[in-house]
């Protein structure tokens, strides 16, 4: 092979890596996992779990009710309210722009039952 072909495969080699970086660095950011479940602790009925999230995309909620009756599941600052059946497990993902970006704790409750104890997700950096 001639060296200036050399010089041309090695030119198109580095448009190629350049392109695949810009791509990659363009593509959503991976969603966040947080798992939640509704128990029973001490007499009280509660939503179990949450944890940390960094707002880089978003953000997939893992619901499982262990209950025998059927709860609610809100979260107002991501626009989250469904109703979850006895033993029904359900994935709720919340696209980044209906994240309330200013809140720094979301509050996860019950809105069919108000006395049952809410769960926080924190947001890294906040």
């Amino acid at each position: 092979m001639q060296l200036s072909n050399l010089y041309g495969v090695r030119r198109a080699l580095v448009i190629i890596l350049t392109l695949a970086a810009v791509v990659w660095v363009s593509l959503p950011a991976q969603a966040e996992d947080l798992t939640f479940m509704a128990v029973e602790k001490d007499g009280a009925k509660v939503w179990e779990g949450g944890g940390t999230i960094d707002l880089k995309g978003s953000v997939t909620l893992k619901v499982k009710n262990t209950l025998a009756a059927e709860h609610g599941f809100a979260i107002d600052t991501m626009k989250v309210k469904e109703v979850i059946k006895p033993g029904e497990e359900k994935t709720i993902t919340v696209p980044l722009e209906n994240i309330d970006t200013m809140v720094s704790e979301h509050r996860v409750y019950c809105q069919l039952h108000p006395k049952h104890v809410a769960a926080t997700i924190k947001v890294a950096g906040k």
